[in-house]
């Protein structure tokens, strides 16, 4: 039965092959590592082995963050300031801008280590509005952040984009990226995995309309009636007994078998097409690799 036991075990056990994407893709984009295969352009500019060229175009915050553990959080403003060779005078208005933005002014005087994780990943993040670069490179941003801490975290980051900024993020927790991304691709020890053949990057609308399963749950009245009326081979109660998973064609036999239904006399309280998360098409990509 779907969403039985056996089922939930199989995709456990698949779930656990599910790893971050190769963090030296992101090194070797923000010219940290040379790449062992291919070049790295921004816009129409190659980078490749030019870290400083690089530095013009985007912004890299790693995970770990490699913060400074025996300077305050002013000092770190500071530091990164000067690295990236601010004029005094851009210095102070982007580091005030970080600091409003961020929410840090509380926190200046404090040393970073004694910042909660949260904070700490705020302060990383003042690296992009100091260098003000056109491409965000984040690698696992919300890491280790309780829910109010990701959910803070992760409205300032959808706020790079829209500003203009190109933001590309790697992280392994799928059902937060499909909230945050636009555009997704999914990669396995250093190379990416097509989703479909001939097929590596897919979009939001992908997701939400071109991914969809041959499936529809169905919220009515009477669900051991409905299940009699459709046949097992039409329909199988969900895993808590309170509605139907549906399989059809298309959704104009789907839009059949609800009619036959309410032609019954059972009423339809709800039915809508069941459509494949991140999770699960990432999980399918992997396993058709093994």
């Amino acid at each position: 039965m779907p969403g039985g036991p056996e089922e939930g075990s199989a995709r456990d056990a698949r779930a656990k092959r599910v790893r971050p994407a190769e963090p030296s893709l992101l090194r070797a984009a923000a010219g940290l590592m040379r790449p062992a295969a291919g070049s790295v352009w921004c816009g129409e500019e190659e980078v490749t082995d030019s870290p400083r060229v690089t530095a013009l175009h985007l912004t890299l915050m790693p995970d770990p963050l490699g913060v400074y553990n025996d300077i305050t959080a002013g000092e770190y403003l500071e530091f990164f300031a000067m690295a990236f060779g601010l004029s005094p005078e851009r210095s102070q208005a982007r580091r005030s801008l970080a600091i409003e933005r961020l929410g840090l002014a509380p926190w200046l005087e404090h040393e970073v280590e004694t910042l909660s994780a949260g904070w700490q990943r705020r302060l990383a993040l003042s690296r992009v509005l100091l260098a003000n670069t056109p491409i965000v490179l984040l690698d696992e941003p919300a890491a280790g952040l309780d829910v109010s801490a990701r959910g803070d975290l992760l409205k300032i980051v959808r706020s790079f984009a829209t500003e203009g900024r190109a933001v590309v993020i790697t992280s392994h927790i799928l059902p937060e990226l499909e909230e945050l991304a636009d555009r997704f691709g999914i990669m396995q020890k250093g190379r990416w995995v097509p989703v479909v053949p001939d097929r590596i990057f897919f979009s939001r609308h992908n997701l939400t309309e071109g991914f969809k399963k041959n499936t529809w749950l169905l919220e009515c009245s009477n669900v051991a009636d409905a299940l009699g009326i459709l046949g097992p081979n039409r329909a199988q109660p969900t895993s808590d007994g309170n509605r139907l998973r549906v399989t059809a064609h298309d959704r104009e036999e789907a839009a059949q078998l609800v009619a036959q239904l309410v032609r019954a006399g059972i009423l339809i309280y709800n039915f809508e097409a069941e459509i494949l998360t991140l999770t699960e098409i990432t999980l399918d990509a992997l396993e058709g690799q093994s």
